[in-house]
């Protein structure tokens, strides 16, 4: 072969690549564009622009409308199951009244209550040690917590029996709720009225003015899982720099809330990350019309948006906080939306569930320590077991096998 044929091939060569490397750039300029559209599209659904409502009565219809199965399965009257907007604004103003936590002594009091009530909940648990069901056991944990933030209910009041049995039947009605076709259960609905008797004075549960799941389930079925979620990825499947950055929450929280510094956001960033991966909402849904007897819903689907490997990376399914340190990226920004977007943001957004996730993760870390420190979760399931990189699987069934194992002399 002499030089012009070699050089030629080396140009034809070369044209190849620039060739293919432009194709290789045009499509991914074209599945971002398309995911860029996807990701606006579902923030319209979710800030009801996409139906365009006028009054707040037509966006509360919008959300109410898709939640009717739970009024059928839990009888609850609040801002997500009603067009009402009184009950709406009376809802919000007694929610944002225990969610004005601005204070860090205030954080520092809650953080002392919940280590009370884990230490009641863990006697409670005492007769399977060393194992302990960690998602009843959580569930226990943050019900009881509600009870304090939401009515004042000191630990000590409370039967961690009764909240069991609240819990476990709370959790079978919303399965429930899910199939369209089946009816509640009488069994649970009663389960969960007698419970709640028991917790509460007779004339809390005569006034119909106050119906404690009213207020319950939203501040509680938005925490549980996420919590749960986020201290097994933290402490138990995490790499050596979430574990640095885990012990460092452990150190200085909750005593760097509204410090405003790095050592904050360091913390606040464990939570972000819990709530990208796993968002406490997977799907907005919003009814397609506001008229009576019309069907047919639509959602956002904000899972989707939160784990976009073209937006937030090639480690998009991986548990990093450090993704939010200095967050700054636009895009990333745009596409997480956990607590809703625009006008009916949920009260919790601005601050109070960053921290009360960061703290309940905390203690629970506290109190069982992290892989590297001994913690043993075992999942029942061999492939997640060993792929620890891995999203961890989010439904309500997925949880109940796993268990914590403990250091019964710690």
């Amino acid at each position: 072969m002499n030089s012009i044929s070699i050089f030629g091939t080396a140009i034809v060569a070369t044209f190849s690549v620039v060739i293919a490397h432009y194709i290789w750039e045009y499509h991914e300029r074209s599945r971002r564009r398309h995911h860029n559209s996807e990701i606006q599209h579902y923030r319209h659904i979710a800030d009801f622009s996409f139906l365009n409502p006028t009054t707040l009565e037509d966006r509360l219809k919008l959300r109410a409308k898709p939640n009717n199965r739970l009024i059928t399965a839990f009888n609850i009257s609040n801002s997500f199951t009603t067009d009402d907007r009184h009950v709406h604004h009376e809802f919000l103003t007694r929610v944002k009244k225990v969610v004005h936590l601005v204070h860090t002594e205030d954080w520092i009091k809650l953080s002392e209550v919940s280590k009370t009530i884990m230490n009641l909940c863990l006697s409670h648990f005492k007769d399977g040690l060393p194992y302990i069901p960690i998602a009843p056991f959580v569930r226990v944990v943050s019900f009881s917590l509600v009870l304090h933030i939401l009515f004042g209910i000191e630990p000590l009041e409370v039967d961690p029996e009764e909240v069991r049995r609240a819990t476990g039947a709370i959790n079978r009605l919303w399965i429930q709720s899910k199939n369209e076709h089946a009816a509640p259960s009488l069994y649970d609905k009663k389960m969960l009225n007698n419970a709640l008797e028991r917790l509460f004075p007779e004339e809390t549960m005569s006034d119909d003015r106050i119906r404690p799941l009213d207020l319950i389930m939203p501040a509680y079925e938005t925490l549980w899982r996420i919590v749960l979620l986020t201290f097994v990825s933290a402490a138990s499947r995490n790499s050596d720099t979430t574990e640095e950055e885990l012990q460092e929450a452990m150190r200085n929280v909750p005593q760097c809330f509204f410090q405003k510094n790095d050592i904050e956001m360091r913390a606040l960033a464990i939570a972000k990350e819990g709530l990208r991966l796993y968002p406490p909402t997977k799907r907005i849904y919003r009814a397609k019309s506001t008229t009576d007897g019309e069907s047919g819903v639509i959602f956002a689907n904000v899972l989707a948006c939160h784990r976009n490997g073209l937006i937030w990376g090639a480690d998009a399914l991986e548990f990093k906080p450090r993704r939010f340190h200095n967050w700054s990226h636009a895009e990333e920004r745009l596409s997480y939306f956990p607590f809703g977007i625009g006008r009916h943001l949920c009260p919790a957004s601005a601050g109070y569930g960053d921290r009360i996730i960061t703290l309940l993760v905390v203690e629970l870390a506290r109190r069982f320590g992290t892989r590297q420190t001994g913690l043993k979760i075992h999942f029942g399931d061999v492939e997640l077991q060993q792929r620890v990189s891995k999203p961890l699987p989010s439904g309500r069934g997925d949880m109940e096998n796993w268990v914590l194992e403990i250091d019964e002399e710690a």
